[in-house]
């Protein structure tokens, strides 16, 4: 479930928040004991199965596992006694965010969690989780961050890559598979055929690439949307400096397979000044003292704690 790049957390804090009944804690083996509560062995090699999809991942994975679980547990508990709480009005609004932000449906991200061996009340619990734990943050660290115009300005002059001016492309293509035998490959040059003269007739490359091209683009028409020199390959780039916008490229053979390019349009990006890029790199930097803040609050918090590991 590549869409979702928190699904990370997703699996830890949800075995985190599930509390096994005293007498299957009995039969289980305790790894951890985190103030009041514990951590069994079960729990911990789920997590590290879901994270690793290994059957049963090394003890360097676990011991990493651990204590990420140990964590987790020991923010969970100070949001409890700091009386931090969220109502189900601020979970649908994640839920609602977060379709919103992917451009799926409610019942196209249930599907992917189930493909997670997920539930979405499990989900949901694992969202609140967050929510208290941004409120945490909120009340615990953020307030003792702050990022100054010196340090915005020495990331710039670190980073002038980024800022930097490039060429980027527009581009539609048609691809057609690298064949496997003698037969394919004569079959292929056939078409390769059809589709030039079909071009060269006054047929739009749009149409073409909807009917002949076998890659997911094919459907908007062979339509790649804007790609930066630099992430060309090389023979497309080599294609492109002999064409005009509107104009086609040879058949090349790529990795993927052949590929037939137009030129939709070219432009050159300006280096980005300063002033307009502050407001990112402020977000850059807030976010890192915030997490690097955060990591030392924790360790803070469990110096105060009673944690044995028991692994």
């Amino acid at each position: 479930m590549k869409r979702y790049v928190f699904l990370f957390l997703i699996l830890i804090l949800i075995s985190c928040l599930k509390t096994a009944p005293v007498f299957s804690q009995l039969l289980d083996k305790i790894v951890a004991i985190v103030n009041d509560e514990v951590i069994t062995l079960s729990e911990l090699k789920e997590v590290a199965r879901q994270l690793t999809h290994l059957s049963d991942p090394p003890p360097e994975v676990e011991r990493k596992v651990l204590e990420e679980l140990i964590n987790t547990r020991l923010a969970a508990q100070q949001a409890r006694r700091l009386g931090i709480e969220v109502k189900d009005e601020e979970v649908e609004k994640a839920v609602q965010d977060i379709l919103k932000q992917n451009r799926i449906t409610l019942e196209q991200l249930k599907a992917d969690l189930a493909k997670g061996g997920l539930s979405y009340e499990e989900y949901k619990n694992w969202l609140k989780e967050q929510i208290i734990k941004s409120k945490l943050i909120s009340l615990e660290v953020q307030g003792k961050v702050t990022v100054t115009e010196d340090e915005m300005m020495r990331y710039y002059k670190e980073h002038q890559n980024q800022y930097k001016g490039y060429t980027e492309f527009h581009l539609c293509h048609i691809l057609l598979s690298l064949p496997e035998t003698p037969e394919e490959e004569e079959k292929i040059k056939q078409i390769q055929t059809e589709i030039l003269r079909q071009l060269q007739s006054g047929v739009s490359f749009s149409v073409l690439a909807q009917e002949y091209s076998q890659a997911p683009t094919a459907k908007e028409g062979g339509d790649l949307g804007w790609i930066k020199e630099k992430d060309l390959a090389p023979e497309i780039k080599m294609a492109l400096a002999k064409l005009k916008p509107g104009e086609f490229s040879p058949w090349l053979k790529t990795e993927v397979g052949y590929q037939l390019v137009q030129l939709v349009e070219k432009r050159q990006v300006l280096d980005k000044p300063f002033a307009e890029v502050k407001k990112d790199i402020y977000q850059v930097l807030y976010r890192q003292k915030v997490e690097e803040r955060y990591k030392r609050w924790l360790e803070q918090l469990r110096k105060k704690a009673y944690v044995k590991v028991l692994l």
